[in-house]
């Protein structure tokens, strides 16, 4: 089994001091123009702290190559470079029919991370977190993921792939610290920006969600709309929309619910042919069953989108995933994927068939302000105080946030 994505948080590498306001703020001028991520790392090079190996733009945003994860069965093997995560003859049995026949010489490479193999062969899932004796250190209580991640990091045919790993995280809570540090909006700012969308959807007085989109879109280049996952209703606006959302002029969809370096390549290929892979396939059903979609939601969502000739991009990411066992986990997310989302965003922006107009699709609690920690704490080792908060997605980007309703768009009420 192939595909891609990884890793794991690593302690603070350092006590990098965080920039002088009034040195930040011309760097908040510079974001329209050059993007949150350039501005981030122009922010990060002024730091006093210690240097720390870097990773470029792509990698961040990119599932390492090679495998995460290998095992072999009982048949013996003298074959150079051989994994010693061998298994006894029930262990192999337990893996999945399918696997063991599809295995050469009872080897088996696995190129994703253990979400998207949960995500998209969850019995393989299942029988590799079993094997908690071939992941030292790791807790049986602390999952499947991590014991699969620990049998990966045990293998040094594997282990290469992970420090990867832990160099994107790295990297992350540095852009993440930076970001923060260059984000100057004061409250007054926030609240002129947020009245200024107030007043273009009751300007435009339109009779119904897709005239307030409309009239935002005509304002701004993009438009985040936050909500719920689980019974969302914007999957349904979007598929009975798209082809009025792309009279408007939008040409993208951003989505929180795909992770580009899980299913971007698999997301593309679809778009391009209308064939969908059966990882995509298996990943798509898997969610929208377990946030209760049914029949309009992402996979129809992204039907309608190859019908139409819709750009999707995935926003989402393994280094902004939520960490385990934090006292702060929410606000590790939160700083995590507004900084890795905005990123994605302005990346994709640069490619000349991102030109048009574009919608997010996010967790509400991407968007606005998010509450600072309740104690320091760190984002992938990067320092944050007690009560800092973190820009949303909307902040970084300048973008109206709303939520869809009823059939109209309204303001999030965000501070």
């Amino acid at each position: 089994m192939r595909a891609r994505q990884s890793g794991e948080e690593r302690e603070p590498r350092g006590a990098a001091s965080a920039v002088r306001p009034e040195a930040a703020a011309p760097m908040l001028g510079l974001q329209p123009r050059i993007g949150n991520a350039a501005v981030s790392r122009i922010v990060e090079q002024r730091r006093t702290a210690p240097a720390i190996q870097r990773v470029t733009e792509d990698e961040l945003h990119q599932h390492p190559p090679g495998s995460s994860v290998r095992v072999r069965g009982p048949r013996r093997s003298f074959s150079g470079g051989r994994t010693p995560n061998t298994l006894t003859t029930a262990e192999w049995q337990t893996l999945p029919q399918a696997t063991r026949n599809a295995s050469t010489k009872e080897r088996v490479d696995v190129g994703v991370d253990p979400q998207t193999l949960q995500e998209t062969d969850p019995q393989l899932h299942q029988s590799l977190g079993n094997l908690n004796r071939l992941a030292p250190g790791v807790p049986w209580a602390a999952g499947r993921n991590a014991v699969i991640e620990g049998i990966g990091r045990a293998d040094p045919g594997t282990v290469g792939h992970w420090t990867q790993q832990d160099a994107r995280d790295t990297q992350l809570g540095l852009d993440a610290r930076a970001a923060r540090d260059a984000y100057t909006e004061t409250p007054a700012d926030r609240q002129q920006r947020h009245q200024a969308v107030e007043n273009t959807l009751a300007g435009a007085a339109a009779p119904d969600a897709m005239g307030d989109l409309t009239a935002l879109l005509a304002q701004y280049e993009g438009v985040a709309i936050g909500g719920d996952h689980s019974g969302a209703p914007i999957w349904g606006f979007l598929i009975t929309n798209m082809a009025a959302i792309q009279a408007a002029g939008v040409s993208t969809l951003y989505l929180e619910s795909i992770r580009e370096d899980g299913y971007q390549a698999q997301v593309d290929a679809y778009l391009a042919s209308g064939t969908m892979s059966p990882e995509l396939q298996t990943f798509v059903t898997r969610y929208d069953g377990n946030m209760n979609l049914g029949t309009t939601g992402l996979e129809a969502t992204l039907a309608a989108a190859q019908t139409h000739g819709m750009r999707v991009k995935g926003v989402d990411g393994r280094p902004a995933r939520r960490p385990a066992l934090s006292a702060t986990t929410l606000f590790e997310r939160a700083a995590a994927m507004n900084t890795y989302a905005s990123q994605a965003v302005t990346r994709d922006r640069r490619d000349p068939a991102a030109a048009g107009g574009y919608l997010m699709e996010l967790g509400a609690a991407h968007t606005g302000m998010h509450a600072g920690p309740s104690q320091d704490t760190t984002v992938h080792g990067a320092p944050f105080q007690k009560d800092e908060g973190f820009p949303g997605v909307d902040d970084l980007l300048g973008i109206p946030a709303v939520e869809y309703e009823a059939d109209r768009f309204r303001r999030l009420p965000n501070p």
